[in-house]
């Protein structure tokens, strides 16, 4: 599923800086949906590729897929916001959107979670 991805600051919480890879190698973080309790009794990886053509280093249009076959994949919906962790710290946000919606030329400004 496609995702809007916005990574954040240190000063938010986040990183220092947004993962340096370059979409050939998919960065593996742990999802969480806003519109379900925290913590979860299961957690579940995915992985994150981001697209080449995404030029802002803190925004990402990426692929996002579970690691493994068990987990729930009908939870990845287009509409759905969710926040990525490394461990117990949140690094960023996102939203599932449709193929045709997930366009790399987007503003970040326009981009609300």
């Amino acid at each position: 599923m496609r995702a809007l991805i916005l990574w954040l600051t240190k000063e938010q919480g986040g990183r220092n800086h947004p993962p340096t890879v370059d979409g050939s190698i998919p960065y593996m973080l742990i999802i969480r949906h806003v519109d379900e309790p925290w913590p979860a009794e299961d957690a579940w990886s995915v992985c994150v590729r981001k697209s080449p053509d995404s030029a802002n280093p803190e925004f990402w249009v990426a692929e996002v897929v579970f690691r493994v076959d068990e987990a729930p994949r009908d939870s990845l919906k287009e509409g759905r916001e969710f926040e990525l962790y490394e461990g117990k710290k949140c690094v960023a946000r996102g939203r599932l959107v449709s193929e045709a919606f997930a366009k790399v030329d987007q503003e970040p400004a326009s981009f609300a979670i």
